[in-house]
């Protein structure tokens, strides 16, 4: 039996992207089983764009109870939605037409996966492509524990563009609220712990970049929830894995003690290779300057999905 998929939308103050996120959700070759969108209380017109979507099929428009955090927000969804798999899709990103059947085509026949990795684009603030990322990861797909020792390197995938286990997620404690700004790395950890961590090295979405990203320069906040995360995941997990977080927690620790002193932290010197690769990405990126027309409208304030479900009532 077909594993189910679910998108699901944490929203906060994203009045200027919102629509595009929720149109791409839509717009895909393979529908997902269920599109969740989540306002966290927005300040701006966010909730009133994503009311207008409340009726069509398969949608559901929800609100935590009051004011959360992000980990919060992101365990609201887990909790309410209902498929085996889940997509938490940031509310200024955009998933590319083809994620819903892509994941499919990766599911089909494979059990106990945890985690399927997508690759994507970076983008500016007006989804212009700038380069890949996640296209170049060092293998097809990793057994547990051994996705959890890749990812003890670092924070290797994009949530938007990903596909996570919510019976493994629903298995394991929330993340506390201190360390809430690292709950993507803390999952793609457990998952990596309970299940197959596969790769997806095509670009599957839009990731943009702006001035308000969650985790953009806030490298106090991120240290500080590093640590909190990497704690609890030690303490959750046991000595055999969880003391593979140690050099992390040594490194966070030492970062945050060199900012409590005011040191700075010194620029890493970028090799001959990495600029390579770098260049490389930026050459594919070039080829999917073209975006899909129901994103360019929705760019532009128009809802494609929206007006077709309109008329059809």
């Amino acid at each position: 039996m077909a594993k189910t998929i679910s998108i699901c939308i944490p929203c906060y103050n994203c009045e200027k992207y919102i629509r595009t996120t929720i149109e791409s959700a839509l717009g895909q070759t393979v529908a997902a089983d269920e599109i969740l969108i989540s306002d966290d209380r927005s300040p701006d017109r966010s909730f009133e764009i994503v009311k207008e979507y409340e009726g069509i099929p398969r949608v559901r428009v929800l609100r935590p109870p009051q004011r959360t955090t992000l980990g919060g927000h992101y365990r609201f969804l887990l909790e309410q939605a209902s498929s085996d798999f889940i997509c938490f899709l940031s509310s200024d990103d955009a998933l590319m037409s083809n994620f819903v059947e892509t994941m499919h085509g990766e599911l089909a026949g494979d059990g106990n996966v945890g985690l399927i990795a997508g690759a994507c684009l970076e983008t500016d603030s007006k989804l212009v492509p700038l380069k890949t990322r996640g296209t170049g990861p060092p293998a097809r797909s990793l057994d547990a524990p051994a996705g959890f020792k890749y990812m003890t390197g670092g924070c290797y995938y994009s949530i938007s563009f990903s596909l996570l286990s919510r019976a493994i997620l629903l298995a394991c404690p929330p993340v506390p609220p201190a360390g809430d700004l690292s709950t993507d790395w803390c999952w793609a950890l457990m998952l990596g712990a309970r299940g197959k961590i596969k790769f997806v090295e095509r670009p599957l979405g839009y990731y943009r970049i702006h001035g308000e990203n969650a985790g953009h320069n806030r490298d106090k906040e991120w240290q500080d929830a590093v640590v909190v995360m990497l704690e609890f995941l030690r303490e959750h997990l046991g000595p055999e894995l969880g003391d593979q977080l140690l050099p992390w927690l040594k490194t966070t620790y030492g970062q945050i003690e060199n900012r409590r002193l005011g040191k700075t932290e010194s620029t890493p010197v970028i090799g001959a290779r990495d600029r390579l690769k770098n260049l490389a990405k930026r050459a594919l990126a070039v080829r999917y300057r073209g975006l899909p027309e129901h994103i360019a409208k929705a760019e532009q304030g128009i809802g494609v999905s929206l007006l077709a479900s309109r008329a059809e009532r």
